[in-house]
């Protein structure tokens, strides 16, 4: 990701959180310090406000955004499936891409306009002005520069774009659980659908070829025991086989399919 950077200017040496703040909301809005002993109370809250005003206009003017229509909400309430969940992450990301771009264009709108604030009001006669010291025309030009390099903005800048990594990342991680999960629910039940007996045919063809031999093989034996064995060690039901058993017996042509797949087993163990 990244970050705006403006040469020249002095970053703060340390921007790490404290450890006390470890699993806790950064961003929640605290209630604002009482003032102390000795404090001005008008003071402290001047740039709380500017920046809460500019944060709030910001919201107002470029993230808005539209009412679902009815369809998009009743697509909200079907059941999520791993491509559903993989498009609203694809949304989420083109989103956070969109509202980033927003925030850098605000941001650079508002740097051009305090820039040429500062170039409107740099006055250089005092450079020309006999009647004022060396000595002064350096501390005059050393404040113009404290002023060109310092950018009061830049904390909140970053602040804000943290805050919305922040509020991106608390939506992006869920749903990339909710995928893992939905996709481990979708494989237990394809393993299980997959490890189902067949009813018919065509329900055998469709199977993968462990399953068709472990049912050729079921159906092959003439050993009540060993299927009594094979039905508790597959958790087939005995109403479950039976259909294909009917086929097996009446069905001349899958009966020689059957017998066929069995001679062609190698290992004379998979043939009982």
């Amino acid at each position: 990701m990244a970050y705006m950077w403006f040469s020249g200017v002095d970053l703060p040496k340390n921007r790490l959180p404290s450890s006390k703040y470890e699993g806790l909301n950064g961003f929640r809005l605290l209630d604002p310090p009482k003032p102390g002993a000795g404090s001005d109370p008008s003071a402290a809250p001047s740039w709380a406000a500017l920046d809460s005003h500019c944060t709030a206009q910001y919201i107002l003017t470029h993230k808005k955004r539209p009412i679902p229509t009815l369809e998009q909400m009743r697509e909200e309430l079907k059941p999520d499936t791993p491509e559903t969940i993989k498009k609203r992450i694809a949304d989420l990301r083109a989103q956070h891409l969109s509202d980033l771009q927003r925030m850098y264009l605000w941001h650079a709108e508002e740097y051009l306009d305090d820039a040429l604030d500062m170039y409107r009001c740099f006055d250089e006669t005092y450079s020309q002005n006999d009647d004022i010291s060396k000595e002064d025309k350096d501390e005059i030009s050393t404040i113009y520069e404290e002023l060109r390099r310092y950018i009061p903005q830049q904390m909140r800048w970053e602040d804000e774009l943290e805050h919305l990594r922040h509020s991106y990342l608390e939506q992006l991680v869920p749903l990339y659980h909710e995928l893992k999960q939905t996709e481990i629910r979708q494989e237990e039940e394809r393993k299980r659908r997959e490890a189902d007996f067949p009813t018919t045919i065509q329900d055998y063809h469709s199977k993968s070829a462990d399953v068709k031999m472990r049912v050729a093989r079921f159906l092959y034996t003439t050993d009540e025991a060993r299927q009594e064995k094979m039905l508790s060690e597959f958790g087939w039901a005995s109403r479950q086989v039976k259909p294909l058993q009917e086929l097996y017996r009446k069905n001349d042509a899958f009966k020689a399919e059957i017998v066929l797949k069995m001679m062609e087993v190698k290992d004379p163990r998979q043939r009982v």
